[in-house]
């Protein structure tokens, strides 16, 4: 059998409408017992922390969190390939050559972004990262018939157009980056660049013709403004039967403005780098569903006690249960998520989440031949992900064209702040933005917090000072 037609029967297993909330339950208990047995067998990391637990009949909440910086710094004992090591993957994310190559022939390698603070590596099978794709086809776009219902896109190709940054290591370009060969003749990818001429890009956004355009919650709103103007024409052209927000938060009402602007559905999507299967965004409405077969999602408080439905948590624990090279069990994530009192009304019996709020950011942005234009804060990340001595960051504009660069450095450790910038002058000459703005680097012990207790990830000190 092909690939493309096996890739669409494995889709057909994926679909939620084949289960009851008790299937789903059921196999989320099975994936999860599985998973620790196989931890506890083969990370030395969780033989030790899981030693006096009974990991056959424990809940969840009887077994640790774990943080992002815990993961770091016990990272070869955590995985359980024991040819993995921490500095050797740091050295392959580091040569942009190895995008898409497997390492070891076996795993795909990813860094997170930082958003939360430290970056993060993330190794995964080939199988795991071919799930990310299924799931996307089978979850995450409207179907039209239930039964086989991608099985025209083998004569017809899904186009998808991605508006993110220059390519890399992060996690949405690399899950792309390892697109698996037997989907391509079923699905046609054309990255974007934010940082690239709009016009040039509404050209190409034209010419392409998409079926579905993925991206950050900011470019597809930028791109929404070109539709409204006149100077993008995907409505016109009626080729776009679905839109998809990662990475940062979309409000209600920008959702349903993008709907209106491009004439098709928004689904807004929640996932990180760490479980990009998280959920899947709901086309009938402004949340999205966990796949709970995959994940856990468990809303907290700052005390890691459970909130009810309806009441945003602090913070949110994550278990991944399909990566078994990189063990992530209750993984501890600063995103204040509400979960729905009540089932989606798609019909949906996927637990379903009502809002995201993610961490609070304000927008950047710089002034160019007497024009404002939006600084993707990602500019920065991108050259931070290499500085994997470091803990936390913010990044803060004090002018027109002028930022400051916090950075806080792991225990025991240093940062060298002309790393730092020549690694963020790097990512802005990728990025055709050189030039374009000056900053600072600012080594610190603590960063400042905000009333909330959060650090703010991003923050614009100059449009509080013009607006003031």
């Amino acid at each position: 059998m092909s690939g493309p037609i096996s890739f669409v029967l494995t889709l057909q297993k994926l679909y939620p409408f084949w289960h009851t909330a008790e299937q789903i339950a059921a196999k989320q208990e099975e994936r999860l017992r599985a998973l620790l047995r196989y931890a506890v067998t083969h990370s030395p990391f969780y033989q030790r922390r899981f030693a006096r637990i009974d990991i056959e009949r424990c809940a969840i909440t009887d077994l640790p969190t774990l943080t992002k910086a815990e993961m770091m710094e016990n990272y070869d004992d955590l995985v359980t390939d024991r040819r993995l090591k921490k500095a050797d993957l740091g050295a392959f994310v580091d040569d942009p050559k190895n995008l898409g190559r497997y390492y070891l022939g076996r795993y795909g390698v990813s860094h997170t972004s930082g958003s939360q603070g430290q970056p993060a590596l993330i190794v995964q099978d080939r199988e795991a990262l071919a799930l990310v794709f299924a799931v996307q086809f089978a979850r995450g776009t409207k179907l039209k018939r239930r039964f086989l219902p991608h099985l025209g896109r083998i004569l017809n190709p899904a186009r998808m157009a991605v508006l993110t940054i220059k390519p890399g290591f992060y996690p949405s370009a690399a899950a792309f980056a390892y697109l698996p060969g037997y989907l391509r003749p079923v699905f046609k990818l054309m990255p974007i660049s934010v940082s690239d001429s709009i016009a040039e890009n509404n050209r190409k956004l034209e010419a392409f013709r998409p079926h579905y355009l993925t991206g950050y919650a900011s470019a597809l709103e930028a791109f929404g403004r070109e539709q409204k103007a006149g100077r993008l024409h995907l409505k016109e052209l009626g080729c776009l039967t679905q839109i998809t927000n990662v990475a940062e938060p979309l409000s209600v009402d920008k959702g349903n403005w993008l709907e209106e602007v491009f004439g098709a559905p928004v689904g807004d999507e929640y996932a990180m780098g760490e479980c990009l299967v998280l959920s899947s965004g709901c086309t009938a409405g402004r949340g999205a569903h966990i796949n709970a077969d995959l994940a856990i999602l468990e809303v907290v408080d700052e005390n890691y006690r459970p909130v009810p439905p309806g009441t945003e948590g602090s913070k949110v624990l994550v278990t991944n249960l399909y990566n078994r090279v990189q063990p992530i069990i209750r993984y501890e994530v600063d995103d204040r998520v509400t979960m729905g009192t009540a089932p989606c009304g798609c019909d949906s019996v996927l637990p379903y989440i009502a809002s995201i709020s993610g961490r609070s950011k304000d927008l950047l942005w710089i002034e160019t031949g007497g024009e404002k234009r939006e600084l993707p804060y990602y500019v920065f990340l991108t050259g931070l992900h290499h500085v994997r001595d470091l803990a936390e960051h913010q990044i803060v504009q004090t002018g027109p064209r002028n930022f400051l660069i916090r950075a806080v450095p792991q225990k025991g450790r240093t940062l060298d702040p002309s790393r730092i910038r020549q690694l963020v002058q790097d990512s802005a000459h990728a990025e055709g933005l050189a030039g374009t703005f000056d900053f600072d680097v600012e080594i610190l012990t603590e960063l400042p917090r905000g009333p909330s207790g959060k650090i703010m990830r991003v923050k614009n000190e100059y449009a509080a000072m013009v607006n003031s």
